[in-house]
């Protein structure tokens, strides 16, 4: 992605949910290249680490460069992952 200034650095979280087992196994992703700007991102990122966190989901966030023509990850998105947790509760 490129700017006015020139190249600049694209980033993707990926979350990470601890399982039963104690594993940590990719949930979802939130990836800069999808959103309208860098503070959508960090938004989305942080709606998503709230929303974890008063559900008591344990887990971890890696933040990082995209690569260069890097394509976008297989995972969920957050509103879909959201959304899997929603039904989740319906089914409790």
């Amino acid at each position: 992605m490129t700017d006015e200034t020139g190249p600049r650095f694209v980033m993707i979280s990926t979350f990470r949910r601890k399982t039963e087992d104690g594993f940590m196994l990719a949930a979802f992703v939130v990836d800069e290249r999808e959103c309208e700007s860098p503070a959508e991102m960090k938004s989305i990122t942080n709606e998503a680490l709230t929303e974890l966190q008063r559900r008591r989901i344990v887990g971890e966030v890696e933040t990082r460069r995209a690569k260069v023509g890097e394509l976008p990850s297989t995972l969920p998105r957050w509103p879909e992952y959201k959304r899997k947790l929603e039904a989740e509760d319906q089914e409790s």
